[in-house]
Parts: structure tokens; C-alpha cells; sequence
């Protein structure tokens, strides 16, 4: 077990400590030097400037939103940060992005641009309350019902009444847009899901409830490492060198400030404690539906292929216009940030919206029929 050589090498360490720890007035230490230990004692404190300064930059370059930038206070009494484009056909639905877990509404921008760009549909982003320039205010314990009155205050505060609204929700953000959907009754002309969470899934993927447990300590330890400053630490990720130019300075400063992943952690508390109480059926949704899935996603864990079936499924029926997808080669990520990909999602959208309006009258009526 080499613990000889241990025992030798311990022994070996005793004149040097020795050395340095005995009093300066000791004659056989006499010609030491002590000046390396203030010279360590301000480098220290240089650095630990540094990183304050670093840290109330990144906060500040957070906080301060995108030129075009506007705010809308909730009914929780959180402050909503959005970008808005209107689109050039008022006729068309709005398409509101809603992001996912400790993810901004900056991965979205492959996606947004290419809509923006190609068709008439106005685009709504945001951060949710906590997240990037958004203010949590809420007085009340957390729960993610919280964040699906935001996202229906925000629908009602900023699309006009005469549009209707498409949401488009990634990971957690798929499930807010279904819960939304029962608010927004017949303004919601569909929900597109990419790569959706389902309630269920902590109780039937062993994989997602595994990593349940990680991600909860990951958050913990990611806050209190960047309450003490040592986000200057951080590297830019590869995934984010995919996005485009303009945003990589603005997704980083997000991702090394603490507010991100304190948001992050609060909205896991209550997706952990909620999933893991789901139980029972999805109810329908009287809306048309998108479901895209990363290839990745459901290789790696078929039952989230058959969770993500179940979402599409709740929308059948009434004539609405229902339609599953699979992108090959994608995973969780690289679906909003990888630009191939991002743009494939973007024309499979373009596309299911282009396929609605010849089902819209059908659906309306359906609906018309059931509230008689």
C-alpha cells in the first residue's frame, strides 16, 4: 500500500514546516522572510475586487434588457422583460416564446429570426420573473402556477385583443403554454412543443428522476459559487458559440450571474414537487398542436417518445390540426441552438401555421358546437 514510502514523505515535510511556522524571533529563522504572506493577503483581496467589479458588470449588462425592450407587471406583482415584433400581417396569430429551465429567451433567436424574416406572424419573447431584466416580486411561496398567470398577463397585456396567439414552449416551457391553455380559451389558436416536459416524467423515466436529484444539487452549489463572486471563473460553453453573434455577450452575462440559476432553483423546487404528485390523464386542449422532439431525447429514453405522444394526443379531435415530428439528429439544446437545426424548427412551425388555416374554420366551429 506504500506506506513506507507515505511515512518517509510525511517526516520529510517537517523542517519546512517547521520553518515557516515558528517565530519570526527564533534565531534559526531569522533570515526568513515574511513579506510573501501581505504580498498573498492583497493579491487576494486584488482579485476579490476584480470579481465584484466583474460581478456588478454582468448584473448590470442582465438587468438592462435589449434597446427595444419592454415591461409589463404581472397580477403577482412580478416585472415581465419582453421584445415584441407585431409582424406585418395583422390577420395572423403571434407567436409568444416561452423558455425553459435556467434558459433564456435568447435561445430562441435562430427560431425567431427566421419567422420574423420569412413570414407575416408578429413574435413575442420573454424572460420569465427572475430571469434576465424580469423583477420576482411575488409575495407568496412558488408554484408554477405563478408562472402560467404571468405568461397569461403577458399574452393579455401585449398582443392585441383582435390576435389570436400560438404559443411555443421548449422543455418546461412546453408545459407552462399547456397550462396556459385553459386561460387563454379561444384567443389560443395552437401550442407548438419542443421537446416538451410532461408532468409524468419524474415518475416514469428513471433517467429524468436521476437526474432530478443532480440538478437540484448542481443548482445549489452554482448559486452560492456565484454569490461569492466566482462566476469570472466560468468559461463561455460550446453550445453558446452556436448562437448567433449578438446575443453570445448577453446569454453569457445571464449564465455567470446568480439570478439565473436562483430563478432556476425556485421553479425546480416546485417541478419536482408537482411532477412527482402528478398523476391521472392529461386533459384536451381545444387548440391546434406542434409536438418536436430531438432524436437524441427519445433514443436515449424511449418512454419520452411516448410522453411526448400523450401531449399531441390531448390535442385530437374537433378538427384541430395535430401533428408530431422527430428531427433527426437533435437533442435538448442544440433543437433552439444549433443553427441547422433551429432553423428546421422554424420552418416546421411556418409550415404547421401555413396547415392551420385550412383547418381553422372546422376547429371553430367544433367549438362553437361544444359551447351550445
Amino acid at each position: 500500500m506504500g506506506l513506507g514510502r507515505f511515512v518517509t514523505a510525511f517526516v520529510s515535510m517537517h523542517p519546512m514546516v517547521a520553518y515557516t511556522s515558528a517565530p519570526k524571533t527564533h534565531p534559526s529563522v531569522a533570515d526568513r522572510d515574511d513579506r510573501v504572506v501581505g504580498v498573498g493577503a492583497v493579491l487576494l483581496a486584488a482579485a476579490a475586487s476584480v470579481a465584484g467589479v466583474a460581478a456588478v458588470q454582468r448584473r448590470m449588462r442582465t438587468l438592462e434588457g435589449w434597446p427595444h425592450s419592454g415591461h409589463l407587471t404581472s397580477r403577482h406583482g412580478n416585472e415581465l422583460q419582453y421584445e415584441q415584433s407585431e409582424g406585418d400581417d395583422p390577420a395572423l396569430p403571434v407567436l409568444v416564446f416561452v423558455n425553459g429551465l435556467v434558459s433564456t429567451s435568447e435561445h430562441f433567436s435562430w427560431i425567431t429570426e427566421k419567422i420574423a424574416r420569412e413570414s407575416g406572424h408578429g413574435v413575442v419573447t420573454y424572460a420569465r420573473a427572475g430571469y434576465a431584466g424580469s423583477r420576482y416580486r411575488s409575495a407568496s411561496a412558488y408554484r408554477l402556477a405563478e408562472s402560467v398567470d404571468d405568461l397569461v398577463d403577458l399574452v393579455r397585456g401585449v398582443v392585441p385583443k383582435n390576435r389570436k396567439v400560438v404559443l411555443v414552449g421548449h422543455s418546461l416551457g412546453g408545459e407552462l403554454a399547456r397550462r396556459a391553455a385553459a386561460d387563454l380559451g379561444e384567443r389560443l389558436e395552437g401550442i407548438v412543443y419542443l421537446d416538451s416536459s410532461h408532468p409524468d416524467e419524474l415518475n416514469r423515466s428513471h433517467q429524468q428522476s436521476e437526474a432530478a436529484e443532480r440538478l437540484a444539487t448542481a443548482l445549489n452549489t452554482l448559486v452560492r459559487s456565484l454569490n461569492a463572486g466566482l462566476g469570472i471563473l466560468m468559461a463561455r460553453p460550446d453550445w453558446l458559440e452556436a448562437l448567433p453573434a449578438n446575443c453570445r455577450d448577453r446569454v453569457f452575462a445571464q449564465y455567470t450571474d446568480a439570478r439565473l440559476w436562483q430563478a432556476g432553483r425556485r421553479e425546480w423546487a416546485a417541478v419536482e414537487q408537482e411532477f412527482r404528485a402528478f398523476g391521472g390523464k392529461l386533459p384536451a386542449v381545444d387548440a391546434h398542436a406542434l409536438v418536436i422532439s430531438a432524436q437524441q431525447t427519445v433514443d436515449r429514453d424511449p418512454e419520452q417518445l411516448l410522453m411526448h405522444n400523450e401531449i399531441a394526443e390531448m390535442h385530437r379531435g374537433g378538427g384541430r390540426h395535430v401533428k408530431s415530428v422527430v428531427l433527426e439528429g437533435a437533442d435538448h439544446d442544440s433543437l433552439l441552438t444549433g443553427a441547422r437545426f433551429a432553423t428546421e424548427v422554424g420552418r416546421r412551425i411556418m409550415a404547421f401555421l401555413d396547415e392551420t388555416r385550412t383547418t381553422s374554420a372546422p376547429h371553430t366551429c367544433a367549438a362553437q358546437e361544444a359551447g351550445q
